[in-house]
């Protein structure tokens, strides 16, 4: 039995494609904008990506991930994440705090990051490999 086995959960809920994720911005004023990364199109029956806009210079932009298997992490180093294969350090994981089981990782979104478009998320935890999900930004 491990104390981590990290995997990401996934808008089509069969682990692959979309992350089951939020965007979230915050405005210079301390305004908190929730955005949704996934939508599902009932013409082509899947979910599609909405792309994560970074909003002004002046926004904080935030990536926040949901999985399982992470809170028995050894410590937040060990955890690493690539987006698009930029290295982001986390800057929380654990326990969601409302859903018995849901793990929550929360990922800054770099600047470099703007007009990347599909972007692949790539996590390990104490050395274990998650599952590789996407997200889209704008």
């Amino acid at each position: 039995i491990e104390a981590a086995a990290p995997a990401l959960f996934t808008a089509n809920a069969n682990g692959q494609g979309l992350a089951a994720a939020v965007a979230l911005r915050i405005k210079p004023d301390g305004t908190q904008l929730y955005e949704r990364v996934a939508d599902f199109d009932v013409v082509q029956q899947r979910f599609v990506p909405i792309p994560i806009d970074l909003g002004a210079a002046t926004d904080q932009n935030f990536l926040l991930l949901f999985g399982t298997g992470l809170r028995g992490r050894s410590n937040l180093d060990a955890v690493q994440v690539r987006i698009g294969g930029l290295a982001v350090p986390p800057q929380s994981v654990g326990p969601q705090g409302d859903l018995a089981g849901l793990d929550q990782i929360n990922l800054p979104l770099p600047r470099s990051l703007a007009g990347r478009g599909e972007v692949t998320i790539e996590m390990t935890v104490d050395g274990l490999i998650a599952n590789v999900v996407t997200v889209s930004i704008r």
